[in-house]
């Protein structure tokens, strides 16, 4: 599953066991490609994901900045050149 655990109206801390278990499929993923690949960020093109995985990661181990949108990295990887 792609489902990050906090969709569908679960995205409130009154839910947070309910959350982290509806992310353990992400995690252990995210567990398996860090082990054998060695990447270092999730990223997430929907908002709510994001604000999803940032709450529930540190219960999977994982520190905060390892989160990052879809945006961030496509504005981190454009160079802007002088105008022609």
């Amino acid at each position: 599953t792609f489902c990050c655990g906090g969709g569908g109206g679960l995205l409130t801390d009154d839910l947070m066991e309910l959350r982290v278990k509806g992310a353990l499929p992400r995690m252990q993923a995210l567990k398996q490609v860090v082990e054998e690949h060695g990447v270092t960020h999730l990223a997430a093109i929907c908002a709510i994901c994001k604000s999803q995985f940032s709450k529930v990661m540190p219960y999977y181990g994982f520190k905060l900045d390892q989160i990052v949108s879809v945006h961030q990295l496509v504005s981190n990887a454009i160079v802007l050149g002088d105008k022609q």
